[in-house]
Parts: structure tokens; C-alpha cells; sequence
């Protein structure tokens, strides 16, 4: 009977682990990417129309710890690392048919990081990218999707040394285009990032153990 008891323990906190690991990594709504378009207002009509921009992005974006040092500081990476483009009518670029491919070619340039200590890679090829202000680094040309229209999809790791949890980093960038269509850079936007603690999982397992080995000793 003791020995089912903690094998449902085990079981119980090993299926709370994986469901909470699965919320705290899943994508959710306009949170999972970082949006790229034009009309930053969403009115059409006014002077922005026709101007990159950078929206959808939470007010902070987490780092989370990986276990991996460099000195006495540890490397903590960010939740979020997708750059998408516009999905949404009032902010796409140039809409066209599938016959036409549209002639925007969009580019990040850096304008300032808060930190020496913060960085970012391209995740296709593990490089560090944007090395120092005013450096640029060019998104996909569009390709063609029966869903999503010309869009492009790409994936970048932003990336902090710090000492601990509660850390802040900055970074800001601006958007241009090196293609035919015209627009406009975007304004400078800011990104926000916070260290945080390691997931819930390791607290949960802890939880489980402790619950085994109470189980055990009675």
C-alpha cells in the first residue's frame, strides 16, 4: 500500500511538472513573437502609414537562467525569441497576391544595448549578431504562405550574463527597408528584459521528493 501511495506521488508530480513546463514555454497570443509591420497608430490615413514599426511585445520580456557560466556570471536567455511579420490588416506589408512577390526587404539595426553584458545570436546559425551600435543584421526575404500571405520568420536569442534574478537590460533598435517599397524607418523602440528565477518545475519536483520521503518514514 506505502509503496503505491508514493509511486501515485511520483506520478502526480511528474505529470504537474511537464503541464506547468508546457505553460511556461508555450506560445500565447501576440506574446510569442515579436511583431514587424508599418501604420504603427493602426489608423490608416495618417502620416505613420507607410512607417516600420515594432508592436506586440509584453512590457518585459523574461530571462531565464541556463545553468551555464562564464566566471561567476550566469548566461540567462529570453522566453521570447521570434521576429514575425504583420498578421493583422492595418498593419501589413504591402499585401499582394501569390503571383507577386512584394518588394520589402526589412532590417534590425541596433541603436543602443543598456548592458556590455547583453547580446544576441542568430539562432540558425549560433552567431552573435549586431555587435556593436548601428550594426544591422537582415530578416528573410518574404516567402509565400496560403495562410499567411508574404510574410518572413525569424529567430533570434537575446542573451545576458547576470549574477542573478531582478537584473534589468535594455535594448533598443530600429527597423528600415533595403527593398523597393519605400518605407520609412520605424521610430526607435526599447525592449525590456527582467532576469527571473528558474522555472516552477524544480520547486515542484522538490515538492514531490519531499512528499515521497514523508510517506516513506511513516
Amino acid at each position: 500500500m506505502l509503496r503505491i501511495r508514493s509511486i501515485c506521488v511520483i506520478v502526480i508530480s511528474i505529470l504537474t511538472i511537464l503541464f506547468v513546463s508546457s505553460l511556461a514555454y508555450c506560445h500565447d497570443g501576440d506574446h510569442d513573437h515579436i511583431f514587424v509591420g508599418v501604420n504603427a497608430d493602426g489608423i490608416t490615413g495618417t502620416t505613420d502609414d507607410s512607417q516600420l514599426c515594432i508592436y506586440g511585445v509584453p512590457s518585459v520580456i523574461e530571462l531565464v537562467p541556463t545553468g551555464e557560466y562564464i566566471g561567476e556570471l550566469q548566461i540567462y536567455t529570453a522566453v521570447l525569441d521570434c521576429w514575425h511579420s504583420a498578421e493583422d490588416s492595418e498593419h501589413l506589408l504591402n499585401p499582394v497576391d501569390a503571383s507577386t512577390q512584394p518588394g520589402w526587404l526589412i532590417s534590425l539595426k541596433r541603436i543602443s544595448y543598456s548592458s556590455d553584458n547583453f547580446w544576441l545570436e542568430d539562432e540558425a546559425t549560433g552567431l552573435e549578431i549586431l555587435l556593436s551600435d548601428g550594426s544591422t543584421y537582415a530578416f528573410d526575404e518574404p516567402d509565400w504562405d496560403d495562410e499567411e500571405g508574404w510574410y518572413f520568420h525569424n529567430h533570434t536569442e537575446f542573451c545576458v550574463l547576470a549574477s542573478g534574478t531582478g537584473e534589468t537590460f535594455t535594448a533598443t533598435f530600429t527597423l528600415f527597408d533595403t527593398g523597393s517599397t519605400g518605407y520609412t524607418e520605424s521610430s526607435p523602440y526599447t525592449l525590456t528584459f527582467v532576469t527571473v528565477p528558474e522555472p516552477a518545475t524544480l520547486t515542484l519536483l522538490g515538492i514531490g521528493l519531499f512528499s515521497v520521503l514523508r510517506l516513506r518514514r511513516k
